[in-house]
């Protein structure tokens, strides 16, 4: 603490020896030019002769008044570098040819230099700017004694000085100690009420920055935690939802053929027909779930390896072109370029499949399906285009949500579980690429793949 007090009360007198300094050079300099400015206006030609100029008692009456007042020493020079004044008439006659005198005799600034420990000099270029000629030079010792006192007094008080730092301090301190105290004290009771279950609680966020980051980054993650568990309840309801849908129907069928005598072969294949497709679909549903829990793992588990892309694509095209024959739309594959990529060749396939089957379910007899593949140096791009149904603007931000429908009435027809889209993002995300989607309802929809060429991991 001492050292510290030391460094501060010698940091304060470096600081006002500086002040002073400056100060002092800026007086001194606008005497130096109000004098360079009369000798200039008031058109006394002798001064650049350097033999005349000592006649003139009333200037020499000045510059011994402003030396006085300075507590220094004034030196003319004239445009030869000759003394032409000098209030202590030492100098007169002698040339002062230096480093500083040559920069103001051109008209360039010179900085102010301590003489000693008492004294700052200043030379100033006596320049008429009308006629673009230099009459000559001034040099001006003043001195630093006036500020001199308030310095020592800083030195000769530092003991009383270092124990006002260390009153003050002191008292900073403690205060701050308290208040940060009694702040930990508040946020940890919060905290205390937060964990005990009280989520909808939040840390109040005030106080220092850093107490206020502190709250709002812990309430981020208390939001970002309710949010995960409301997702966890639902993505559970849906579960349930789903599972329990095919079961409910199947023990209908079954209980219907059971309280009936007799059932008619045509009517009993009917009913079973039915219970198998109730069947297929909650086999879907698991398999779907099943993907998806595989994939919430680390992505360590992808399989990545070389692959053609043109190949993929054509290959998926293949076993879904059947099915879009059936209600009269037509695929069509547009390829720019041959591209092989790192990729999980199976994951992407489930992805790119959902995606098509998805455009071929929700489009309209007769429509089309345009399947677009491009690269460049870094990703390549897929787009799926159709010009089906369409998705309402304010559905578009949740379709990739599990269990997700826009149309539930016609997701049960086409025999959707709601997992697809849900699929398709994570397998584009665990190859460090990104989906998106274009749509409007009654036109069509555009899904947009882009990937890297070689996988990050």
């Amino acid at each position: 603490m001492n050292i510290f007090l030391h460094g501060a009360t010698r940091r304060l007198i470096i600081a006002q020896d500086k002040k002073l300094m400056d100060q002092r050079e800026d007086y001194v300099r606008m005497q130096n030019n109000i004098l360079a400015n009369r000798i200039i206006h008031e058109g006394i030609d002798e001064f650049s002769i350097s033999g005349d100029f000592s006649e003139d008692s009333d200037m020499i009456s000045e510059l011994q008044l402003i030396a006085g007042g300075l507590e220094g020493r004034i030196i003319l020079l004239g445009s030869n570098f000759k003394v032409v004044s000098d209030t202590y008439e030492r100098n007169i006659e002698q040339y002062i040819i230096t480093e500083d005198t040559l920069k103001a005799m051109k008209g360039e600034s010179v900085r102010a230099k301590r003489v000693g420990n008492s004294y700052v000099q200043v030379v100033t270029g006596i320049i008429d700017k009308e006629r673009d000629q230099s009459k000559g030079v001034v040099i001006t010792l003043a001195s630093l004694q006036d500020g001199k006192g308030a310095i020592a007094y800083i030195k000769n008080h530092s003991v009383v000085i270092n124990g006002l730092f260390f009153v003050i301090s002191l008292i900073l301190g403690s205060l701050l100690t308290i208040f940060s105290r009694r702040c930990f004290r508040d946020i940890l009771k919060e905290m205390n009420v937060i964990a005990e279950g009280h989520q909808e609680n939040r840390l109040s966020e005030e106080g220092f920055r850093e107490f206020y980051q502190m709250a709002v980054s812990f309430n981020k993650i208390t939001d970002r935690f309710k949010e995960l568990e409301n997702s966890r309840q639902e993505f559970v309801s849906n579960v349930s939802h789903e599972l329990k849908t095919p079961i409910t129907s199947m023990k209908i069928l079954a209980d219907s053929l059971l309280m009936q005598e007799d059932v008619p072969v045509e009517i009993y294949e009917e009913f079973m027909g039915d219970i198998v497709h109730e069947i297929d679909r909650e086999n879907q549903i698991i398999t779907d779930l099943l993907d998806l829990v595989r994939m919430d793992k680390a992505s360590g588990d992808l399989n990545i390896a070389p692959a053609n892309i043109n190949d993929l694509l054509e290959q998926l095209l293949k076993r879904i072109t059947p099915i879009a024959e059936k209600q009269g739309i037509t695929i069509h594959l547009e390829t720019m370029r041959q591209v092989t990529a790192e990729v999980d060749v199976g994951k992407l396939s489930l992805a790119c499949n959902n995606i098509i089957e998805n455009a071929v379910k929700y489009n309209n007899p007769g429509g089309h399906v345009n399947v677009y593949l491009n690269a460049d140096h870094k990703f390549f791009y897929i787009r799926v285009r159709d010009d089906g149904v369409g998705i309402p603007e304010d559905c578009q931000e949740r379709i990739f949500e599990r269990f997700y429908r826009v149309d539930k009435a016609r997701s049960r027809e086409t025999g959707g579980t709601g997992l697809g889209l849900a699929i398709s993002r994570k397998v584009v995300l665990l190859h460090k690429g990104s989906i998106r989607v274009h749509s409007k309802e009654g036109e069509g929809t555009t899904f947009i793949i882009r990937i890297p060429l070689n996988y990050i991991g």
